[in-house]
Order: structure tokens, then sequence, then C-alpha cells
């Protein structure tokens, strides 16, 4: 988030702020996988972010953990907007978009409709990979190349699939929530608003603090 920025006649100094917790990818590869509670958390806080970025016409195009900042209070933060781009009709297909963003993290539609395009909705479809990766506490498409992941993607249309060693930590409220966002066809994918009224979010427990959680204590720790 720009902060504020200082102008001289030979320079233009901008203000970042630092977001002290790093990237939610960081933490995977530091700490490994995220408990369900703390998913909710984070998952919610970008679907709300999400809802006013589509509010405002706007698709980011390259959501993943990498591009999700986290402060040592648990708020999140969507950043990298560097090939995000405005749209008019955010949920009707665009044919002026290009194959833009980060194949794991990709939409099939992306990759498919290089004549009719794609919409907001291929943000629905990367936040699955998101929250799939948060659960496994690594990349979708774990087991694929860039160029295997691309074929299953434009050929099949296929999800990434659900690692073996947690296939037992992703029941009911998560997997539909999983299945919701991978859904192929985008005109009947959910939008970002519909699924902050999924159960996977509704339910969670509103007595979680992310200050109780194990991973609040790892990333304070690391900055004694």
């Amino acid at each position: 988030m720009l902060s504020r920025y200082e102008r001289t006649k030979t320079t233009i100094s901008i203000f970042l702020e630092y977001v002290s917790g790093g990237s939610i990818g960081r933490c995977l590869r530091k700490y490994g996988k995220i408990d369900k509670p703390t998913i909710q958390l984070f998952t919610r806080q970008i679907l709300e972010g999400l809802t006013y970025l589509h509010s405002q016409g706007i698709l980011h195009r390259d959501l993943k953990t990498d591009n999700i900042l986290l402060d040592v209070d648990g708020i999140c933060k969507i950043s990298d907007f560097g090939i995000s781009k405005k749209s008019k009709d955010i949920y009707d297909d665009n044919a002026n978009m290009s194959m833009q963003g980060t194949i794991f993290w990709m939409a099939p539609e992306v990759i498919q409709n290089r004549k009719r395009g794609y919409s907001a909705k291929i943000d629905i479809w990367s936040l699955g990979c998101l929250v799939l990766e948060m659960f496994a506490g690594k990349r979708p498409w774990s087991n694929d190349e860039a160029i295997g992941a691309m074929f299953k993607l434009g050929n099949r249309s296929q999800a990434p699939p659900i690692p073996e060693d947690i296939a037992s930590d992703i029941k009911d409220d998560a997997l539909d929530f999983l299945k919701s966002c991978f859904i192929v066809d985008p005109s009947i994918r959910p939008t970002a608003q519909a699924l902050l009224k999924h159960p996977f979010i509704e339910n969670a427990n509103s007595e979680f603090r992310f200050s109780n959680s194990l991973l609040s204590q790892l990333i304070k720790t690391d900055f004694k």
C-alpha cells in the first residue's frame, strides 16, 4: 500500500507500507501447512478484498500465496497488481484479455479461450488454488511441471488434485468450497461475494483469534 511520496527536482521517492509477516507463500515455505481456522480467517479476508476489487471493475489476474502479504496481527493484504486489468463488465468474457498469470494458479479459460477471453471469475479459480496451497503447504500441481499443468488445464479443464497426504484434512465444507472455486464453467462459478456466504466461511469459529495460532507465534518468534 502506498503510504506517501516525496518529489524533488531530480527524484521521486515512494514510501510503501511495511508488512512484517511477509507473504503467506513465505510462511508456507518456512513453517509448512496452515491449520483450518487460520485458513478460514485468511480466506474470508481475501474474499472481502476480491469483492471490493471486482466491484471496482478490477481483475487481479495473479492471485497466489506469494501475492498475499500478512502482518503480525493476521491481516491479509492483496499485493502485486502489475498485471491487473480494469474491465467495464467484470463478469462478462472479454476477448481483449491476454494470457496472464502464473500457470499453477491459472484458470482453464485463461489458456483455452484466447478468442473468447475471460472474466473476473478467473480470480475465484486462483483463490481455490491458494486455499488448497494453504492446506497442503505446497503449490498446486506440486507433482507437475508448468507444461504438464498447462496441458491438464487447457486440454482437460482439470482442477489441481488434492494431495493424498492431506485428503483427510479437507472434508465437507472445505472440500465443497474448493469444488465451488473449481467449477469449470465460469458463468456458474460463484462470485467472491457469494462465497462469503459459503459454510466454509460463515461457519468458521467466531471466537478464533489469530494471536493464539501457531503461525502467529512462529512469525512473532522471527522478530524477537
